[in-house]
C-alpha cells in the first residue's frame, strides 16, 4: 500500500513593516499569479498570504504577512495595528519554521528584540535573516542580531537574490529532498486601466475564426480541482467578510474602513465535497481616481490578474444601501456594470452577490430592482444570477456555493450536433431571419466548436447582414433551450462553404485551363493567318 506524502513544510516571513519580507517572498513563491505586491510604502501587505514555493530546487509553503510593530498612539491606528499583529502570530504559529527578517538598512530596534522574544517563545525552528545585506550599514545590523542568542544569522539581498545559499544551508534540516525545478511561462499581468480593454483569449479567437468544422469530438469538461473563485467588487462591500465566513475563519483582515485588503489573497477550503481556492481582492474604484504608479493601481492590477486566472467570478454588492421608502433603489452602480463586462469578456461565469441581505428592508423591491438593473447593463447574459447572502450571519452560503457547482458544470457541458440542430429547427421555426433586400436569409448549421467557455458556430448565407437585434434573440433562444441562460455564451456566423468544394475547384481549374489553352491557341492561328493592313 502506498504510504500517503508527507504534508508540505510551512515556513512564515516576519519582521516590522517594510523590511522586505514581500520581495524575498516573491522570490521563492513559484508562479506569476502568486506573487505579491512588493512596494515602498510600509504596511503594504495587510493579510497572510500562502503559496507553494521552493530554494534550489526543495519544495515548501511560505507564508508572506503583515508587518508587526508596536500600536501607534492613535486609536484608530491602535486597533487596525492589533488586527495586524494578531493575523501574523496566528499565522507564526501555524507554520513549522520561522524565518525572522531585519532591515540591513536600519539598527535594530527594540521592535525587534521584543518581536523575537514573543516569536521565541513559541518553541519553533527560528532562523534570524538581515535583508539589505548589500548595503554597507548592514554589517553593524547583523552584529547586533546575533546578541539576540538566537544562532548564526543569515545576510542576503532578496532584491539582488545574494545569499540565498546560506538561507538554503540553514534550512537543509526542515526541508524534504530536492525535486525538479518547476517552470512557469510568465503571464501578463493587466493594468489597473484595462478595465475597458478586451479580455478575451487569444487562443480561443484563433480557433473560432478558422471557418472549418473542428475533426475531433468535443466532450465535456470536468469540475475544475480546485475550482477558483475570485471574490471582486467596489471597496467596503464585504468582500474579505465574506472571504472569512466561507473558509469559517478569520483569514482576512475585516473592519468598518474602507481599502482594508491591498493584495489578491488565494485560500482554498473543502465543501459539498470540492475543493474551492478563494481569492480575496482589493476594492476597485472608478479608474479616474487611481494614480498611476501607486500601491492602489498594482492593488487593481492584481485583482484583474485573478480574474482572468479564476473559474468563477463572485461580483459582490451592498445590498444594505437599498431603501426605496428614501429613494435608494439604484444598488448596481456603474463601477459594478464596468467589473462585470470586463468578467464577460474574459467569458467568465459571475454570480452577483448581493451581501448584507440582513439589513436589506424590503427584501421582494430589491432583488426586483436589482435584476432589472442586470438585464439592462449586463446584455451578454440571459439571465443573470443574483443570490442574496449574509456574510456576518453566515446564511446563504450553502445555496452560494451550490450555484458555482452548477453554473461551472453547465459553463463546460459539450452539446451534441444533433441536438443542437434540432434546437435551431425550433428556434427558426419559432422567428425566421429577416430579407435582406428582399432576400431570404437560410441558416442552415449549427455547431459547438469549445466548451467551457460555451461558443457555438452557426453557418448559412448573407450571415454578414444579420442584425444584432436577431444575433441577440438567437442567443438568448440558444440560452434557454440548452439551460445556459445565466453563462455569456460565443456565437460565431461562417457562411456556406461546400464540403466538397475544393474537390469542384480543382476538377473546374483544370477544366478550364485546358479550354483556355485551345482558345488562346485558336486566337494566334487567326492573328498569323490575317493580312496586314495597307
Amino acid at each position: 500500500m502506498p504510504q500517503a506524502a508527507a504534508p508540505a513544510v510551512k515556513i512564515a516571513l516576519l519582521g516590522r513593516p517594510n523590511v522586505g519580507k514581500s520581495t524575498l517572498f516573491n522570490v521563492l513563491a513559484i508562479g506569476k499569479e502568486n506573487k505579491a505586491i512588493a512596494h515602498a510604502q510600509a504596511g503594504t501587505t495587510r493579510d497572510v498570504r500562502q503559496t507553494p514555493a521552493q530554494l534550489f530546487g526543495r519544495p515548501f509553503v511560505l507564508l508572506d504577512t503583515a508587518g508587526v510593530e508596536p500600536a501607534r498612539t492613535r486609536e484608530a491606528a491602535t486597533a487596525l495595528q492589533r488586527q495586524l499583529n494578531q493575523l501574523s502570530l496566528q499565522a507564526a504559529q501555524a507554520a513549522d519554521v520561522l524565518l525572522l527578517l531585519l532591515d540591513g538598512a536600519a539598527p535594530l530596534t527594540p521592535a525587534d528584540r521584543a518581536l523575537a522574544t514573543d516569536l521565541r517563545k513559541l518553541n519553533k525552528p527560528l532562523i534570524v535573516v538581515v535583508n539589505k545585506a548589500d548595503l554597507r550599514v548592514a554589517e553593524r545590523t547583523v552584529a547586533e542580531a546575533a546578541t539576540l542568542g538566537l544562532g548564526p544569522v543569515i545576510a542576503l539581498s532578496a532584491a539582488h537574490r545574494e545569499g540565498l545559499g546560506q538561507l538554503a544551508d540553514a534550512l537543509d534540516p526542515y526541508l524534504p529532498a530536492a525535486v525538479e525545478a518547476i517552470e512557469q511561462e510568465a503571464e501578463p499581468t493587466p493594468a489597473a486601466t484595462d478595465l475597458q480593454a478586451d479580455g478575451t483569449d487569444a487562443t480561443l479567437d484563433a480557433l473560432t475564426a478558422d471557418p472549418a468544422l473542428p475533426t475531433n469530438k468535443l466532450i465535456s469538461k470536468p469540475l475544475p480541482t480546485p475550482l477558483k473563485l475570485a471574490v471582486l467588487g467596489r471597496p467596503n462591500v464585504g468582500k474579505s467578510t465574506l472571504v472569512n465566513a466561507l473558509l469559517r475563519q478569520e483569514a482576512m483582515l475585516t473592519g468598518p474602513v474602507a481599502g482594508l485588503t491591498r493584495e489578491a489573497i488565494t485560500h482554498t477550503f473543502t465543501a459539498l465535497g470540492h475543493r474551492f481556492a478563494l481569492i480575496d481582492t482589493p476594492g476597485l474604484r472608478k479608474k479616474g481616481k487611481v494614480e498611476e504608479d501607486s500601491l492602489e493601481f498594482l492593488s487593481v492590477g492584481q485583482s484583474l490578474a485573478a480574474l482572468q486566472h479564476a473559474h468563477v467570478l463572485l461580483l459582490v454588492i451592498d445590498a444594505s444601501v437599498h431603501n426605496e421608502a428614501r429613494g435608494l433603489w439604484q444598488v448596481f452602480e456603474q463601477q459594478d456594470a464596468a467589473i462585470a463586462q470586463a468578467a464577460l469578456r474574459a467569458q467568465k461565469p459571475i454570480i452577483v452577490v448581493l451581501n448584507k441581505w440582513d439589513a436589506v428592508h424590503d427584501k421582494d423591491a430589491c432583488k426586483a430592482d436589482v435584476l432589472a438593473q442586470l438585464r439592462a447593463k449586463l446584455h451578454g447574459i440571459h439571465t443573470p444570477l443574483a443570490l442574496p447572502v449574509s456574510a456576518t450571519r453566515q446564511q446563504g452560503l450553502g445555496a452560494l456555493l451550490k450555484a458555482v457547482l452548477e453554473l461551472q458544470s453547465r459553463y463546460g457541458q459539450a452539446f451534441n450536433t444533433a441536438k443542437l440542430n434540432r434546437t435551431l429547427a425550433a428556434i427558426l421555426a419559432k422567428r425566421s431571419p429577416p430579407l435582406i433586400n428582399g432576400q431570404v436569409v437560410s441558416l442552415k448549421f449549427l455547431r459547438q466548436i469549445v466548451a467551457g467557455p460555451p461558443v457555438f458556430a452557426l453557418w448559412g448565407n448573407r450571415v454578414d447582414k444579420i442584425s444584432g437585434h436577431y444575433l441577440q434573440f438567437l442567443k438568448h433562444q440558444l440560452c434557454e433551450n440548452l439551460g445556459l441562460t445565466a453563462l455569456p455564451i460565443t456565437l460565431h456566423l461562417r457562411a456556406n462553404q461546400n464540403p466538397f468544394g475544393h474537390r469542384a475547384k480543382q476538377r473546374a481549374g483544370f477544366t478550364g485551363s485546358a479550354k483556355q489553352k485551345k482558345a488562346q491557341a485558336a486566337k494566334t492561328k487567326s492573328q498569323k493567318s490575317r493580312k496586314p493592313r495597307a
